[in-house]
């Protein structure tokens, strides 16, 4: 016996003496894992931060090259000297700056924004003096709406502020667990000063001068304490607003009243975007969800109140459409995850059963699982996870493996009691479970340390989402191999099992298998050729695998950006909208479109493509008819992409000193990037150059009149943009906006401009042309930078092309471009992110198989024969490139995360048959001798086990479920695991015994050290003298 066993041993002996503390023991974590299911939260995703932070810095009203001048380089000065910083990226528009930070995963993204803080503080002087408030967002998947609602109508919804903040908005916001919901689309009335421009150059006054008498008129402050003798009083001194008469009654001057100056009334602000729901005016409200509230509870409470108030009068007529629902998203992946878990359980009971003929047997065996899975939630409760699609697709794939050590320990003590004909006797039942204690040991050790990488090495969004999955996988694991050590001897002791006189003899199915593996033995070489030659066969399916996913059929959803390089009025842009959706909904059963939903501004747009659920066309297919009679816009060209504009990660990233060299360069470069076969919607990501009116004020001249050029700025923003006062608060609905701005017909065309009234001197009016030059210059677009340079992105679409595909032909075609000096490109977004993922999951592999052999050299207390178990990997990669190429999938993610589980899982067998055949060498049998009976006695629980784990994953192989319920599909790692595991254990079965032999061979004629028994290797032949 082994000194694993040895101490093993020592499990099954006290679970025989004490029955029933063990029974308690397992019926507390049953209750833990019970109580807990329902305590534990219930996410989509667990909460993660994402390493980026966002630096935002509204300037409105300005030019990119301002922008980019007075803010966007010195806030790049200050944050480059952030540590840790992977990538920069800045873009300076008319209406301020972004600074995009990235870091590594694995940095603390609250200690680098508090740092960013400090650093955009200690240059805030830098800054531009009316730059009001500087933005510094970070982001963490628990920051995404649970709901997202669209309210449409055939009747006006523009004044629906206040019903539906009255209605819905506020009762929302009420609902347990429920912590913030945004309303948009609709906005609530203000209050609108406007100004004559004529009485004020009449009366001489300036804009300034009235906004300071608007603002200290209307204020609130805290005075002090007034002390009596009995109490002690607020003094509380307040000029707020109360209603608009108090406003027009404002004196202005000892003669003037607001009123005479103004018109004072409550208007709608001027709509600055739009949006559009199956072609009707749409209003949008998200529901977010506190971090520790459970998403279903707090979804079900959420629609629940929404039907209600579909139903009231005051929303007859209004639709209250649900666009996103994560919780129900969830509910759906976790109810296909148990149909097809428990279908997959079901399939692996009845096998079970039909292999060891006896119910009882079958039910003690199959009672681990529960107990497994509820030990794992009710650790994973206490350890602070939540219940999310990561960890159920962990204890998904556990399901099948959760019976593999209780079928080895429960095949091990029925042969020992076979061997010694004593049926519920204490001793044979502790042997045989501890004959396989060092074979489940190493076995369960060896599939949970293959996550071991993805938690402690390179970090990255990949790594992150995998160690939610190996905890529940790794928990469940060794739940189950206390489980096989204590439990299931003690339940076998138990009960009385029917026992033949003599062994049973082989069937047809073990006497050819014995056969053939004799044959082997007795011919190595021929062995080793045909195990060379199948593995060489892995070129044929590997040479013709894709490398990435080409197609995400799984995609419930399309976006269109319109890709408008100009500002536009939002009418012009919504007749853009319009004329694309026409064209949608006259094809929408063409299309197998559901809704659509738009989203626009003066110089962007996107629609939303919701596919139908039961759709029969594939993404590229829809793809190709929308694109095939998509009517021409005069203002924007649209192209698919992804959620907020971007193109479907192909990006091309220019580099170098000018703007505009590096938008010719773009220019020039698209017509080479579209001879790309594959590569479709190619456009830069830039805005064409504007004009812009600059105003340059004669000092002097307006000093001649009594003005400064502040005054005049003034005075002209009014008139363009208006300006905030302070909110007036004696409002039911809330604090109101107040704003001074010039009469609506006062219209912002270049001759009004020139004839606006600036000041009247002598009873004569002066005009701003007067005492200023305008002239129209060309205005750069929006300026982005990459690692503090000016940069310019080329955006593409693939078509029947794959990533690696597409990364092979760019480079090809950019070896033959010249690029000015200085000048230099990169290839960007979904390339590197595919790169980077595939590296990183390479490396973890290497590592898992490394981590796997030392474990196995530890167990075995032997550095070669861990070699023999080893090999089996390369015959299981084999089987997976073959199962993924006959079934029409490609090597994608899911599928690597399939051969990382699968490195742990297909040395089990190999470990269960080299333990065996050590255990007989020591007790000195010949080693052909020993290799028969080590896989005559191990050949049905191997079957066994692989069977049960294989007909776990039927379900999900044959399915449609999808993580999330809208992700990708789990069958390319179901398909990776099945076809690895079954053409893995139908060769190893051969390989292992051949592979172990020959190592032995090796070790006794080469003298090889640092090996577990110092027996003389002995023949057949030998044995029998």
């Amino acid at each position: 016996m082994s000194k694993i066993s040895e101490l093993s041993a020592p499990l099954a002996s006290f679970a025989l003496k004490r029955p029933v503390t063990v029974c308690m023991f397992f019926l507390s974590f049953l209750i833990l894992g019970l109580v807990s299911s329902r305590m534990l939260p219930l996410e989509k995703f667990p909460g993660i931060d994402i390493p980026q932070i966002v630096v935002n810095v509204p300037y409105r009203s300005s030019t990119p090259a301002e922008v980019e001048r007075l803010i966007t380089r010195p806030l790049e000065e200050a944050l480059a000297t952030l540590p840790g910083i992977e990538e920069m990226r800045s873009s300076s528009g008319e209406n301020g700056a972004d600074v995009v930070l990235n870091f590594a995963w694995k940095d603390s993204v609250s200690a680098r924004s508090i740092e960013a803080r400090e650093r955009v503080e200690s240059m805030r002087h830098l800054l531009p003096d009316d730059v009001e408030r500087v933005f510094i967002f970070q982001f963490n998947t628990e920051d995404m709406p649970v709901m997202q609602l669209r309210i449409s109508s055939d009747q006006d919804l523009s004044m629906a502020w206040e019903l539906l903040n009255r209605q819905l908005k506020q009762p929302l916001e009420r609902v347990e667990g429920v912590s913030r919901v945004s309303l948009y689309g609709v906005q609530q009335r203000e209050i609108m000063i406007r100004l004559n421009p004529e009485s004020l150059s009449a009366t001489g006054l300036t804009v300034s001068a009235i906004t300071t008498i608007l603002n200290q008129a209307n204020f609130t402050m805290s005075a002090g304490y007034l002390e009596t003798d009995y109490d002690r009083i607020l003094v509380k001194p307040a000029g707020e607003y109360r209603n608009l008469d108090d406003i027009r009654t404002l004196p202005i001057t000892p003669d003037l009243t607001l009123g005479d100056l103004a018109t004072v009334s409550y208007e709608l602000p001027r709509a600055t975007d739009g949006r559009s729901f199956n072609q009707s005016f749409a209003i949008g409200l998200d529901i977010f969800k506190e971090s520790s509230a459970n998403l279903v509870d707090v979804a079900r409470a959420a629609s629940l109140l929404i039907d209600d108030v579909s139903r009231s009068p005051e929303f007859s007529g209004i639709n209250l459409m649900m666009m996103d629902n994560t919780a129900e998203s969830v509910t759906t992946s976790l109810s296909d995850l148990l149909k097809a878990g428990g279908f997959g359980a079901l399939l692996s009971i009845i096998v079970l059963y039909l292999f060891l003929r006896d119910w009882r047997t079958t039910l003690i065996i199959v009672v681990s699982v529960p107990i497994a899975i509820c030990l794992t939630l009710g650790v994973m409760y206490l350890l602070g996870y939540s219940l999310n699609i990561l960890s159920m697709m962990g204890l998904m794939l556990a399901v099948g493996m959760l019976i593999d050590n209780a079928v080895v320990v429960t095949e091990s003590i029925q042969l020992e009691q076979q061997a010694t004909g004593k049926i519920q006797d204490k001793e044979t039942v502790i042997a045989g479970a501890s004959r396989v204690s060092l074979a489940i040991i190493a076995g369960t050790f060896t599939t949970a340390i293959v996550f071991l990488p993805n938690i402690f090495g390179e970090t990255d969004q990949i790594t992150i989402f995998l160690e939610h999955v190996a905890v529940s996988i790794c928990i469940s694991l060794l739940a189950s191999l206390l489980i096989a050590q204590t439990l299931i001897p003690m339940l076998l002791s138990k009960i009385k099992m029917k026992i033949s006189a003599e062994p049973p003899k082989p069937g047809r199915f073990k006497r050819g298998y014995l056969n053939s593996l004799r044959w082997s033995h007795r011919h190595p070489v021929l062995t080793t050729l045909l195990t060379l030659l199948i593995m060489a066969s892995t070129y044929i399916p590997r040479s013709n695998l894709g490398n990435d996913e080409t197609d995400v059929a799984y995609n419930d959803r399309l976006f269109i950006n319109y890709h408008i390089t100009d500002q536009y009025k939002l009418e012009e842009v919504e007749r853009e909208v319009t004329a694309l959706e026409t064209y949608l909904y006259a094809n929408k059963d063409e299309f197998e479109l559901e809704h659509v939903y738009s989203y626009y501004t003066p110089g962007y747009a996107m629609s939303t493509l919701l596919l139908k659920p039961d759709r029969t066309l594939s993404v590229a297919e829809i793809q190709r008819r929308v694109r095939e009679n998509m009517p021409p816009l005069p203002r924007s060209e649209p192209v698919f992409g992804f959620r907020g504009g971007d193109n479907s990660g192909v990006q091309i990233t220019l580099q170098g000193r000018s703007t505009q060299e590096l938008e010719a360069i773009a220019d020039d470069l698209i017509p080479v990037l579209q001879s790309i076969e594959g590569l479709e919607d190619v456009q830069t990501a830039t805005s064409n150059a504007k004009n812009e009116l600059r105003i340059r004020i004669d000092r002097e001249q307006a000093e001649r009149f009594g003005l400064n050029a502040n005054q005049v700025a003034e005075q002209i923003g009014v008139a363009l943009r208006g300006n905030n006062l302070r909110s007036f608060r004696h409002n039911p609905e809330g604090d109101m906006r107040i704003r001074v701005m010039f009469p609506e017909y006062f219209s912002l065309s270049l001759p009004e401009l020139q004839r606006m009234v600036v000041a009247r001197v002598d009873n004569t009016l002066i005009h701003l042309n007067q005492i200023a030059s305008i002239e129209e210059v060309e205005q750069l677009g929006n300026i982005r930078r990459f690692d503090r340079q000016t940069a310019v992105r080329i955006n593409a679409n693939l078509n029947e092309i794959s990533m690696s595909e597409a990364r092979t032909a760019i480079n090809n075609v950019m070896a033959n471009v010249q690029l000015p000096d200085g000048y230099r490109w990169s290839l960007d977004g979904g390339f590197q992110a595919q790169q980077r993922q595939n590296s990183i999951m390479l490396v973890n592999m290497l590592l898992a198989v490394a981590m796997v052999y030392m474990v196995m050299a530890a167990l075995f207390e032997s550095l070669l024969l861990p070699s023999a178990v080893i090999g089996s990997l390369i015959l299981a990669i084999t089987g997976v490139f073959w199962g993924l190429w006959l079934t029409g999938n490609g090597i994608e993610m899911m599928a690597l995360i399939g051969m990382l589980i699968l490195m742990g899982i297909v040395v089990n067998n190999g470990i269960v048959l080299v333990d065996a055949i050590n255990q007989l060498i020591d007790e000195g049998v010949a080693l052909e001798e020993a290799i028969l009976e080590a896989a005559s006695r191990r050949l049905r629980p191997i079957l066994m086990t692989v069977a049960t784990t294989i007909l776990g994953m039927v379900p999900l192989a044959l399915g449609d479920t999808q993580i999330g319920g809208d992700g990708p599909p789990y069958t390319p790692m179901a398909i990776t695991i099945i076809s690895g595991l079954a053409f893995s254990t139908l060769t190893s079965l051969y390989f292992v015994p051949h592979a172990y032999s020959r190592l032995l061979y090796w070790r006794s004629h080469w003298g090889m050290v640092w090996e577990r028994s110092s027996k003389p290797l002995r023949s057949r032949k030998q044995h029998a003298n």
